[in-house]
């Protein structure tokens, strides 16, 4: 039905998404899921036309997406927002009555027979026919969000996307909501497309799942047991989860493994070989764990940067953009000497940071202990050269660690030896 070939799309210099393809099967429910940031709300303003991208092409049934007037774009699918900010006070039947513009004539004509008993429809299966005469600005948060869902309903159309619809929701309401996706799905075949955080009710009522990796590359699309799987999702969310299966519908059911536990580590010195992110969160917990941290090599502006700048962290800089030069270098290999410790959370290899792994040698050959963070062969963009480095540096002693609950309990450890 909706068919994405090689789509690349950038807001000015950040790269959003790269040769995406994947496809949306007619009937489905598809649920989009990632972390914070990746691009799935920016993936469904693309997906209607909102957004146009820099290369690769949307079909919808063999029809280029940008080829499809916005009118007719507005009978095909219907939207509902992550938010709506309603400054006017129109009442709820009236804003829910929005939703019929596109099947109209035009702006100015009656509503019919047919637009009035999908109002009515609507305003019920949303459960707001109580608040029909109300202003919008009076209701709650999460009222509000179900007048949006209803004006959504009203439309009839043939696809529904949802941005965290649920996001406001009460927890009734919210399992409300999900039947009613379902029983639109099952008795109308409408598409649904909904992007989630609730993963438990996202493997509960999706054929497939589409996950995101924090970089808008497809981590895993397919059905929830192939994609919500423990080592998927602490992959790409960074947490321990177990996956069970639900007793009562036999899908996926995520238990995090909350370790409730603080880390102190009193001064332990350590280096964080970092970028592009890979490093930010870890430099948070360092700091609270009272650590004393150093980082680098990093361009300035890196996020990562920003993030140790704030912190007061010394870095190794170097100038935006760039490789880094042999004084970056010298200069991260002089802080390296004076640490305790060594982490490595790095996760995409390229020329231009590929000398850090030397760095790294350099210091396992000194005694200095080395940590690898999550280091995934498939993200070596350097003929296998970083990750054959990285094998070597496991085999003279660097310990590969899942995630940084474990790096934290590992460098706990470390004071005391």
């Amino acid at each position: 039905m909706i068919q994405i070939n090689n789509l690349c799309f950038s807001f000015a210099t950040t790269e959003i998404f790269s040769d995406l393809n994947f496809s949306i099967n007619q009937g489905e429910i598809l649920s989009i899921i990632g972390p914070n940031g990746c691009g799935k709300s920016t993936l469904l303003r693309l997906l209607r036309g909102s957004l146009k991208p820099q290369t690769g092409e949307i079909l919808w049934e063999e029809t280029p997406v940008e080829k499809i007037p916005a009118r007719e774009m507005a009978r095909k699918v219907a939207v509902v927002p992550q938010s709506s900010a309603i400054p006017f006070p129109y009442k709820v039947r009236e804003l829910v009555a929005m939703g019929r513009y596109p099947h109209r004539k035009n702006l100015l004509s009656f509503q019919d027979k047919a637009d009035l008993h999908a109002i009515e429809q609507a305003l019920v299966m949303a459960d707001i026919l109580p608040l029909a005469e109300r202003p919008v600005t009076q209701l709650s948060g999460g009222e509000q969000q179900r007048v949006v869902l209803a004006r959504a309903l009203a439309q009839n159309s043939s696809v529904l996307f949802l941005d965290e619809a649920t996001s406001h929701l009460d927890i009734d309401h919210r399992l409300e909501l999900t039947e009613l996706l379902v029983r639109l799905n099952r008795e109308q075949q409408t598409t649904i497309v909904q992007i989630s955080h609730d993963l438990d009710l996202a493997a509960a009522i999706s054929q497939r799942i589409l996950l995101l990796t924090e970089h808008g590359k497809i981590a895993e699309i397919g059905s929830p047991e192939k994609v919500m799987t423990a080592i998927n999702l602490q992959r790409i969310f960074r947490v321990d989860v177990k996956v069970d299966s639900n007793p009562i519908t036999g899908t996926p059911q995520i238990v995090p493994l909350i370790n409730c536990s603080t880390h102190q580590l009193n001064g332990l010195k350590v280096h964080l070989i970092c970028g592009g992110g890979s490093g930010k969160t870890l430099l948070r917990r360092l700091h609270l764990a009272q650590a004393k941290i150093t980082a680098g090599p990093l361009n300035q502006g890196d996020s990562d940067e920003a993030v140790a700048a704030i912190l007061n962290i010394p870095v190794a800089q170097e100038i935006p953009f760039s490789p880094f030069s042999e004084n970056t270098l010298a200069a991260t290999e002089k802080l390296i000497k004076k640490t305790d410790v060594l982490v490595i959370t790095t996760q995409w290899w390229g020329a231009g940071n590929l000398p850090c792994l030397e760095l790294a040698d350099k210091a396992i050959q000194q005694g200095i202990p080395i940590y690898l963070l999550a280091q995934q062969q498939e993200q070596d963009y350097t003929n296998g050269k970083a990750w054959e480095k990285i094998q070597l540096l496991q085999q003279q002693g660097a310990k590969a660690i899942r995630n940084e609950e474990h790096l934290l309990e590992e460098l706990a450890q470390q004071l005391n030896i």
